[in-house]
């Protein structure tokens, strides 16, 4: 700026010089100065030439007198910059202790918010948790721009440390001031999942959409993961119901919701509370896990149940999730023989552990000892990630039916 200043004035000079010169050739003027007993006389000219070359010779005076001090300033400058540029490569290679010490010593000649900051990295590097507050607080004496960036650097280093309800503190004072500011709301996201504080973190998605951190469907994703852990945290049902409704409506419609309150409902003995919700997503798809759950919802309504998948069952006959969960229901209904065909169905379509299992208590109350005891096993070996073994056949004297096997 100074420069440019000097230019213009030197421009506008040479401006009125030429706009003035021929005036002053013809009439150069005259200025007389009478000090005491002394006149001096001269043309304008002369005048204005002597002030100019005052002005240069008190200039160059001055820089002559100024130019120890600002070769001292410069060489301080120059090893402070050394220090600076030393501590961020020690910071970068992960030496703290090196790096602490030469951004001290460039502290100390000219302090920075970014500097502050470097150090204050070392020192928890170091684990230093007193030398580190004490550069956050020489960093937090700026303001502006940079005070949020001590801040985040302070919510940072504490979620680092595993404190994250504290992280927490700090981020939402940042939220409420620069609530689209993208540091911010990532460390916000890290902190409430570090803290298992799901609901804070459901409520964020719409400000991480808007901020352009993550598009529709990762904002979907996030609420519906952040929704599924609140269901697993209920405690009561009562609870669970809360946290279900405090759902918006487009989030009541995902399966991953559907499913999860479903089963911390069967987890709380509670499994009715899921009924509805389950036969509405099971009628749109039905999916092998949904048709479980909804086998094991209230014993009141099985008849109810049992007529909903026979009637899905019409539709897909061939559906090995439809006929473990009739099998269920009809073991559960005590009618062993309807059990037992959906069952042995099932596993004609898909080696299931829970399905063996099942009918081993089947054709053991039958007096089938040796199937059902070959059912356990197979139950065992699939769950050890083995493949199941045929079935024996029945006796004689024993009703037929269809072969279990892979």
């Amino acid at each position: 700026m100074k420069k440019l200043f000097l230019i213009l004035a030197a421009l506008l000079v040479v401006t009125l010089a030429a706009v003035l010169a021929p005036a002053l050739l013809d009439d150069p003027g005259h200025v007389t100065i009478d000090a005491g007993p002394w006149r001096v006389e001269m043309s304008m000219l002369v005048l204005v030439g002597l002030v100019i070359a005052a002005w240069i010779a008190v200039t160059l005076v001055i820089a002559i007198f100024r130019l120890p001090g600002r070769t001292v300033r410069r060489a301080r400058q120059a090893r402070s910059q050394r220090q600076l540029e030393n501590g961020l490569l020690a910071l970068v290679e992960g030496d703290w202790q090196q790096a602490e010490k030469h951004l001290g010593k460039a502290l100390a000649q000219r302090g920075s918010t970014a500097g502050y900051l470097a150090a204050a990295r070392a020192a928890q590097g170091q684990s230093e948790p007193g030398r580190r507050d004490d550069w956050l607080e020489l960093a937090d004496a700026r303001y502006g721009r940079r005070h949020r960036v001590a801040g985040l650097a302070r919510a940072r280093f504490l979620l680092d440390e595993g404190r994250p309800e504290e992280a927490i503190d700090q981020l939402e004072e940042l939220h409420l001031r620069k609530p689209r500011h993208p540091g911010v709301l990532r460390l916000l996201l890290q902190a409430y999942q570090d803290a298992g504080r799901w609901r804070d973190l459901r409520l964020l998605t719409p400000a991480l959409h808007k901020a352009d951190i993550t598009d529709r469907q990762r904002t979907d994703e996030l609420a519906v993961l952040a929704g599924v852990r609140e269901l697993e945290q209920a405690a009561e049902p009562e609870q669970l119901e809360s946290v279900w409704r405090s759902f918006p409506r487009r989030l009541r419609r995902s399966r991953d919701l559907v499913m999860a309150h479903a089963r911390r409902a069967a987890e709380m003995g509670r499994s009715a509370l899921a009924g509805a919700r389950l036969k509405k997503l099971l009628a749109e798809k039905p999916d092998r896990e949904a048709l479980r759950l909804y086998a094991l919802v209230d014993s009141r309504d099985r008849p109810g149940r049992i007529a909903d998948c026979q009637g899905w069952l019409r539709e897909r006959p061939d559906d090995d999730g439809l006929h473990l969960a009739l099998g269920m229901m009809y073991l559960d209904d005590r009618d062993y023989e309807q059990a037992r065909k959906h069952l042995e169905k099932s596993l004609a379509a898909r080696s299931d552990g829970e399905a063996y299992a099942l009918l081993g208590r089947i054709l053991d109350r039958s007096g089938r000892l040796e199937a059902a005891a070959q059912c356990y096993r197979n139950a065992l070996r699939l769950k050890s990630g083995r493949s199941a073994e045929s079935l024996p056949p029945p006796a004689e004297s024993e009703p037929d039916s269809p072969a279990a096997g892979t």
